[in-house]
């Protein structure tokens, strides 16, 4: 009795508990991508050593870059800090 319960019930329920973490482990990927999104500062003068350009990631790659290829940016740790000394890298699409 035991084993036709375990034969019947035993597969459908693997299956059901892999769709149900496949669920939860793709839900964390794209919140995690969205979270790794920074603001990229370049430095401008030391009145103004954070000016926004654009948004980047943490996540390695290319460096991320100004418009003309050559000025890297950089982020803020916090938003209240006066420089930006964390490396950024190129979202990737």
């Amino acid at each position: 009795m035991k084993t036709n319960f375990l034969k019947k019930f035993m597969m459908p329920l693997a299956v059901m508990f892999l769709g149900i973490a496949g669920a939860f482990v793709t839900m964390s990927m794209s919140s995690t991508e969205s979270l790794s999104q920074m603001k990229g500062y370049q430095y401008v003068s030391p009145a103004n050593p954070c000016d926004f350009v654009e948004n980047c990631t943490t996540v390695l790659g290319d460096l991320c870059t100004a418009s003309d290829d050559t000025t890297i940016l950089w982020s803020k740790y916090q938003e209240t800090d006066a420089n930006c000394p964390r490396r950024l890298y190129k979202i990737s699409n």
